[in-house]
């Protein structure tokens, strides 16, 4: 009977063990699967041309604030957001511009690291670059349905200040950004959903001109 009790309790220990191991190895076979069709499939993305939502959700607003309009990307990491109402973001390699009530105003890449933050993410989900992608943070990847999500939790702590996580939900058919949604550590956040996404379609470069 003693002998039956610590067998039991030997398999119990073992078990106990086993399991983080297994979600680890789960963990980084997703992971694994992630940047192997991510680096492949999105290395011949050249341009994207897209409908966008974008939402706030503000803690001192009753009601969220949604809008909507057209995503444009062209290699090298240059986008713009269109919004139906006439406003507009722009992000290049070294210039942010953003259009708000006809009002514009300009800021270079490098003096804000919420900026930083969003171009490099960008960018990278466009391109397939994994590894700038991980420089952005902590990077963890979980399966989901069509796709995969990816979390990162944004090392610097400048960076820290402004946004506390950004999750990332891939379509696993193109590895196309279908959604991004940064957190600021208050709990508001920005939410974006990608829809209609067209490849390697030809994109002006007026397009993205700071005007």
């Amino acid at each position: 009977m003693k002998r039956l009790a610590k067998l039991t309790i030997a398999c119990m220990l073992l078990a106990a063990v086993a399991a983080p191991n297994a979600a680890r190895g789960q963990e980084a076979s997703a992971a694994e699967r992630f940047a192997e069709q991510f680096a492949a499939r999105s290395r011949s993305v050249e341009s994207i041309l897209c409908a966008f939502t974008e939402t706030r959700h503000m803690s001192v607003l009753a009601d969220d604030v949604v809008r909507s309009g057209t995503f444009r990307y062209k290699r090298p990491a240059r986008m713009a957001l269109d919004f139906d109402s006439g406003d507009r973001i722009v992000m290049t390699g070294e210039l942010f511009l953003n259009r708000m009530a006809g009002r514009t105003t300009t800021a270079r890449m490098n003096s804000n690291p919420m900026l930083r933050q969003m171009q490099s993410i960008f960018g990278a989900c466009m391109t397939g670059d994994l590894e700038a992608l991980r420089q952005t943070g902590r990077m963890s990847v979980t399966p989901r349905e069509g796709g995969y999500r990816v979390v990162l939790i944004p090392e610097s702590r400048a960076a820290r200040r402004y946004v506390s996580s950004i999750t990332l939900d891939f379509d696993a058919a193109d590895m196309t950004l279908d959604r991004l949604r940064m957190e600021q550590p208050s709990g508001d956040y920005t939410l974006y959903r990608f829809s209609r996404k067209r490849l390697n379609v030809a994109i002006d470069d007026a397009a993205f001109d700071a005007n």
